[in-house]
C-alpha cells in the first residue's frame, strides 16, 4: 500500500494564500455572520457539510454580518507559552517538529516574544525564560543561564496578542530584521547524542609573555611545565581563547613537541596574543561537508570520564545540508568516541520564513461587534450560530445620480459598472436619476461614475441607499423587514408567525421597532394587506409593506459554521468579540 504526505509548509502556504485573498487586486471579500435567535431543538448541533446546512438553513436564519478587514486576520501558529521547569523540545532538522513545543511565547507585558530552541541542554527543563532584551535579530543564538540556546523569531505588540490568541494558537507576525539575518545551511547545534570517554588532552590557563610567539614565530606558542610529555599529544586539538586579548579566536593545533612543550598552530591569530590572553586547548570539532566555514569545539566534563558534553558553536557557516563530524583530540586516552549530530538550519536559515518554520498552518479571524455599529445591525434577541460568508452580493441598492450628469438611458437587466471601484450589478430599474440594482458585487462609492453595459448610458452617483438606509457594504441586515398595522396582543421573541389567508407563508418572529416588524426563516409571501398571527401570543397585525434582507439570498458561500453552545444575547450597551480559526 502506498502512503503518502502533505508537507506542513504547503498548508501554511494555502493558508497564507487566503490572508493575501484579502487584500490582492482582486479580492474576495468576506463576513462574519451571526444568526439562529431561536433555540436548537435539543443539544448544540454539529454543522453537516451538506446544501440543506451550509446553504439554505443557515442563510434562512441569518441575522446579520459585519465585513472582515485585512487587519482582522492573522496567520496562526500552535500557542506555546514559556513555563518554567518545562522540557522544551529542540529544533531538529531530522525530525518532524510541527507537533513538539520546539518554540515559546514569552510573556513581556506590553509585547510577546517568540522564541525557537535550539538546544535543550540534554533534555534539561527550562528555568529561566528567554529576555528579549538579551538578544537582537541578529544574533546567532543566545543562551540562558540553564543552558538552553534560544533563536529570537518575532514579537507580537500585546494589543495584537488579545485580538487574535485563543488558547489553543497564537498569532504569527513576521520580523523582517529577522528574515533579513537569516544565514542558510547555517549549523547551529551540534548534538551530543552520547559523549564517549577519555578526552583528556585538555588544558587551561594564561599565556605568560615569554610563551607567546616563540622565538618569533606567531604560531608557536609554549604551554606550562605540566603539559603532557608525549610528543603529538595536543595535536588536531584547538587553542581557544576564552578572555583577555584575543578572546574568540581559535586556532588547531598542528603539533605538539613534548620536550619543549610547545605547540604550534595553523596559522597566526588575526589579533596578536598577550600575557592577558586566557586560553583552553580541548577537543576540536572537525566539520566536512557541503557548507563553508562552520567550527566547533567539545567541551570535557572531567568529573564524568572525560566524557563529551556539550559542542560549542564557534562559527555556525553556512550553506550546509550534510555534514560528517570528526573530533580532533589525542586519541591515545579515548575508550569510547563520542557520538555528535548536526542539527541543520531550515532552509533559508532560522527566522527566513517563521511562519512554516513553527507551522502556522491556521488562519484567525478577530472581529467586534460593536453595538449597533452605528445603526447598522441589531442589538435585539440573541444569536446561537456565527459564521464567515464569501463574496454575497446586495439585493436592493438604490444609486442616486446627479440628474446633470445622467447621459443616455439605463436598461432593466443590463450590468452597470463603476469603473473607479469596480463595483458591478444589474439594473432593476431606472427612473430619472434614480437607479434600483441588485446582485451589487463590490462598493459602490459617491463622486464616481457608472457606465450601463449594454445602454452606455452614464450617470455620477451622488448618494446611494441599500435597502432603503444610508449605510455603506461593510455590513448588511438579513432580516426579512416588513411595515405592519398592529391589531391586537403583543408578538413574543423568537415565535412562530403565519398569514392566516396563506398558512404557507410563515417565519419566525424576530423583534420588531418603530420603523419594522422583523423575521427571519421566511416560508413563502407575506401578502400585504392579510392578516399575519403569532403562534403563541395570538397577536395579530396586517402587513402594509416590505423590505427585502440585504443580501441576494443564497448568494455567496458559506465557508464557516459554528453553532455556539452558551446562547450570546445581543444589547445596544455591550460588544461581542468574535474569534474563529480555521485550520488548514
Amino acid at each position: 500500500m502506498s502512503k503518502s504526505l502533505i508537507v506542513s509548509s504547503f498548508r501554511t502556504h494555502i493558508a497564507n494564500q487566503f490572508v493575501e485573498s484579502f487584500t490582492e487586486p482582486a479580492n474576495n471579500v468576506y463576513y462574519v455572520f451571526a444568526g439562529k435567535h431561536t433555540d436548537f431543538s435539543n443539544t448544540t448541533p454539529q454543522p453537516i457539510d451538506c446544501v440543506q446546512t451550509t446553504v439554505y438553513d443557515v442563510y434562512d436564519s441569518m441575522v446579520f454580518g459585519k465585513r472582515i478587514t485585512s487587519s482582522d486576520v492573522k496567520l496562526m501558529a500552535p500557542r506555546v507559552d514559556w513555563v518554567a521547569n518545562t522540557v522544551f523540545a529542540a529544533y531538529d532538522s531530522s525530525n518532524a517538529m510541527i507537533t513538539t513545543n520546539f518554540y515559546v511565547a514569552v510573556n513581556a507585558t506590553s509585547n510577546y516574544y517568540i522564541f525557537k530552541c535550539l538546544d535543550n541542554a540534554g533534555n534539561s527543563v527550562s528555568t529561566a525564560a528567554p529576555d528579549f532584551t538579551q538578544t537582537s535579530a541578529d544574533d546567532e543564538y543566545y543562551s540562558t543561564i540553564d543552558n538552553y540556546v534560544w533563536k529570537y523569531m518575532y514579537t507580537v505588540p500585546v494589543a495584537t496578542w488579545n485580538k487574535f490568541v485563543t488558547s489553543d494558537f497564537m498569532p504569527v507576525v513576521e520580523d523582517a530584521n529577522v528574515t533579513g539575518n537569516a544565514v542558510s545551511g547555517a549549523i547551529d547545534v551540534i548534538r551530543v547524542e552520547s559523549g564517549g570517554s577519555g578526552y583528556v588532552a585538555l588544558i587551561n590557563n594564561t599565556f605568560s609573555a615569554t610563551q607567546i610567539s616563540v622565538g618569533g614565530d606567531p604560531t608557536k606558542f609554549e604551554l606550562p611545565i605540566t603539559a603532557s610529555s608525549n610528543n603529538d599529544f595536543y595535536t588536531n586539538s584547538l587553542l581557544y581563547i576564552t578572555a583577555g586579548t584575543g578572546a574568540g579566536q581559535y586556532k588547531q593545533i598542528t603539533d605538539y613537541n613534548a620536550a619543549f612543550k610547545r605547540i604550534t598552530v595553523e596559522s597566526a591569530f588575526s589579533t596578536s596574543l598577550s600575557n592577558t590572553s586566557v586560553y583552553e586547548i580541548g577537543p576540536a570539532i572537525q566539520i566536512v561537508g557541503n557548507g563553508d566555514d562552520a567550527a566547533a569545539r567539545a567541551l570535557v566534563n572531567t568529573a564524568a570520564n572525560y566524557s563529551i558534553y556539550k559542542i560549542q558553536i564557534l562559527d555556525r557557516g553556512l550553506g550546509y545540508s550534510y555534514a560528517n563530524l570528526a573530533i580532533g583530540a589525542n586519541t591515545g586516552g579515548v575508550s569510547n568516541t563520542a557520538v555528535l549530530v548536526p542539527i541543520f538550519s531550515p532552509n533559508g536559515g532560522h527566522g527566513s520564513n517563521v511562519s512554516i518554520e513553527i507551522g502556522a498552518t491556521a488562519v484567525g479571524l478577530g472581529l467586534t461587534f460593536a453595538n449597533n455599529e452605528s445603526g447598522k445591525i441589531p442589538t435585539e434577541n440573541d444569536i446561537r450560530t456565527i459564521g464567515i460568508l464569501k463574496d454575497p452580493l446586495y439585493a436592493n441598492v438604490v444609486l442616486t445620480m446627479n440628474a446633470s450628469s445622467v447621459s443616455g438611458t439605463f436598461t432593466a437587466g443590463e450590468t452597470v459598472l463603476q469603473t473607479n471601484t469596480s463595483a458591478v450589478g444589474v439594473v432593476t430599474s431606472f427612473l430619472g436619476s434614480t437607479l434600483l440594482i441588485t446582485n451589487v458585487d463590490g462598493d459602490f462609492t459617491t463622486g464616481k461614475v457608472v457606465t450601463g453595459g449594454s445602454s452606455g448610458a452614464t450617470g455620477n452617483v451622488h448618494q446611494f441607499t441599500i435597502s432603503g438606509q444610508s449605510k455603506d457594504f461593510t455590513t448588511f441586515d438579513q432580516r426579512s423587514r416588513y411595515t405592519v398595522q398592529y391589531i391586537s396582543g403583543t408578538f413574543q421573541p423568537d415565535e412562530p408567525i403565519y398569514q392566516s389567508a396563506n398558512i404557507l407563508a410563515n417565519g419566525q418572529f424576530h423583534s420588531n421597532d418603530s420603523n419594522f416588524f422583523n423575521l427571519t426563516d421566511v416560508k413563502g409571501v407575506l401578502n400585504s394587506g392579510e392578516l399575519i398571527v403569532g403562534n403563541t401570543s395570538l397577536a395579530t397585525a396586517n402587513v402594509t409593506g416590505s423590505v427585502v434582507p440585504d443580501l441576494v439570498k443564497y448568494s455567496g458561500d458559506i465557508i464557516y459554521i459554528e453553532n455556539t453552545a452558551n446562547t450570546i444575547s445581543r444589547s445596544n450597551t455591550q460588544s461581542e468579540t468574535i474569534k474563529i480559526v480555521l485550520k488548514f
